[in-house]
């Protein structure tokens, strides 16, 4: 007997070939008829009292018979449909009776066993099965009297009105999740429950649409109670680990998602997408230790240009807020692991794929390069992918980056110069080499650039904004005990040449004047004919800057009025001086 129950799961399972029904597929089959009902021939567990057994079936089927919803399947059709198999009756156990009513059209399929016990008989183990194979809906169990075999029947179809019921909710549950009614979805999936809550399925779709309803942590409850009873359900593994990591939970959903990948432990594009689900909810260094673990050998360009872009973002994410890239001793040293990891996976998928990589990847690599302060290597990986690329103007722009952070700034300023060449439509190329220029000191040949930068379209305001911060820094600041005031005041002069809006104006001539103002406080030390005579023009023309800037004064915590009052009252001391002189 053991021998033949063997046979009959291997063969059973051999033919699963067809689509196994849904709940939808049940419904549509209502529509056009009556949904049928496998009810195999019942035998007791000891194999004791046979025909008792199959008696109670017959039974069963006849009041299934009756109802206007749902048709047993007839036992000789059963029987037929077993000898195709080479199998019999007494073959079924509740497993091949599941696996069998996709292949007769059945909806649903009928699990029962019981035990004698001298003259009663006791159920247990009772089930409703949906043809899908995952919703049960179980029957508590029951004894009776050997002579009470319709009353068995009558107890187990007894419960047929109420799996209906069920089934009419489940169906709604997922049939408003498809229509995006979550609401309605949520309702109905819930009231299912409340009648079967060891319904996996429903509860797998109670939990999508709390997540649809950005009630993730009961969405996750809910996914939690299906893996406690199916510890490798993937559907719900999948989604902990994606609700897990949303909630900033990342140990937890990566806990889950390496439990899946047990299930799917030789699929690359199933590891890569779980990363890529992972990286999308936030924990980018999740992604990446997961497409680690998948890494043989030499690993594939496709999973090490993952590895490294999430690392890559892994480093960003780490990266203190305020923290100046360029260093590797101005960044924790855990992030400039991150940013090594990155420049290795990418560096090797480089090499495996050449130009059918995608650039951006490649420009993450020089990027990275740049943010650890290895600027030199930044160069010659630039270099090496130009060789491999030609002149593309996103590679350009980073390489010339690098070239500033070598402080070989013609180089940089040429590489920027190329781009024009292929794409003159390149936004802020003459900014940026104006930039470039002004950040090493270099305001004179910046200036024809900026010009240039406003003959083809560029914002004059930008140009003036762009002079005035190197002119403060550098000749304005009261802080910098290093200042210089005569560069300051040329930086702002330079500025003016701009067409600039009103707003900016008025703090360009407020600056300017002030700019005068602390240059002629200092030239009129130590009080004499010929410091009156050299700091009395700086006045002079300081009062009229200070009266057009006087609506910007006030935002650098300056009163105009007081400002002004000095300015005349060192005027009137450098004429009175200049009287006396002569």
């Amino acid at each position: 007997m053991i021998g033949r129950l063997k046979l009959a799961v291997v063969a059973i399972a051999a033919l699963i070939v067809a689509p196994v029904l849904t709940v939808e597929a049940v419904s549509a089959q209502q529509e056009m008829g009556r949904v049928r009902v496998l009810v195999p021939d019942l035998f007791a567990t000891d194999g004791q009292d046979r025909g008792w057994g199959e008696d109670v079936a017959d039974e069963l089927r006849d009041i299934i018979n009756e109802l206007a919803t749902h048709q047993p399947i007839e036992r000789n059709d059963i029987r037929d449909q077993l000898r195709r198999f080479d199998l019999k009756m007494e073959d079924l156990n509740c497993i091949s009776t599941i696996q069998l009513a996709p292949q007769i059209n059945a909806g649903i399929a009928v699990c029962a066993n019981y035990r004698v016990e001298g003259d009663n008989r006791t159920f247990y183990d009772i089930e409703f099965v949906d043809a899908q194979g995952s919703a049960r809906f179980p029957v508590d169990g029951f004894t009776v009297h050997k002579d009470e075999k319709e009353e068995a029947a009558q107890r187990i179809a007894g419960a047929f009105d109420e799996l209906v019921q069920t089934l009419r909710l489940r169906l709604f549950c997922f049939d408003y999740a498809q229509q995006e009614d979550w609401e309605a979805s949520l309702r109905n999936c819930n009231d299912a429950l409340a009648k079967n809550e060891a319904d996996t399925g429903a509860r797998y779709q109670l939990a999508q649409t709390l997540r649809q309803l950005d009630r993730n942590e009961e969405a996750l409850t809910n996914v939690e109670m299906i893996i406690e009873v199916d510890p490798y359900n993937e559907d719900a593994l999948n989604l902990a680990g994606y609700l897990a990591t949303t909630l900033n939970r990342p140990e937890a959903g990566r806990e889950y998602y390496s439990r899946y990948l047990e299930v799917n432990p030789n699929a690359d594009a199933v590891r890569r997408r779980i990363a890529y689900d992972m990286y999308q909810a936030g924990d980018a260094e999740g992604a990446m230790l997961l497409l680690e673990q998948g890494i043989e050998g030499e690993g594939s360009p496709d999973l090490l240009g993952d590895l490294g872009s999430y690392a890559m973002e892994a480093a960003r994410q780490a990266t203190p807020e305020g923290t100046q890239a360029g260093g590797a001793e101005s960044l924790p040293p855990e992030v400039v692991a991150l940013y090594q990891k990155a420049i290795d996976a990418l560096s090797r998928a480089f090499e495996a794929r050449g130009d059918s990589m995608e650039v951006g990847i490649v420009r993450n690599v020089v990027s990275a390069y740049a943010q650890i302060g290895e600027a030199d290597n930044a160069v010659s990986f630039a270099e090496e992918a130009l060789g491999v690329y030609g002149d593309e103007p996103s590679l350009l722009s980073v390489y010339s980056t690098a070239l500033q952070r070598l402080e070989r700034i013609d180089d940089a300023v040429n590489a920027l110069a190329r781009i024009e060449a292929i794409d003159p439509e390149y936004p802020d190329l003459y900014a940026r080499q104006a930039n470039l220029f002004i950040a090493a000191g270099r305001r004179d040949d910046a200036l024809p650039l900026m010009h240039q930068a406003v003959e083809r379209g560029a914002d004059p305001n930008r140009m003036g904004q762009l002079l005035f911060a190197d002119a403060y820094s550098k000749g304005l600041d009261t802080r910098n005990p290093n200042r210089n005031l005569d560069y300051g005041i040329a930086g702002v002069e330079a500025a003016k040449e701009f067409d600039l809006n009103a707003e900016l104006t008025a703090q360009m001539d407020f600056w300017h004047g002030y700019g005068l103002y602390l240059k002629g406080v200092a030239t009129q030390e130590p009080n004499t004919l010929e410091t009156a005579r050299a700091s009395l023009p700086m006045f002079e023309r300081a009062l009229p800057l200070l009266q057009a800037g006087a609506s910007y004064a006030p935002t650098v915590g300056i009163n105009p009025d007081q400002i002004m009052d000095n300015v005349r009252q060192y005027m009137e001391i450098q004429n009175a001086i200049i009287r006396r002189g002569r």
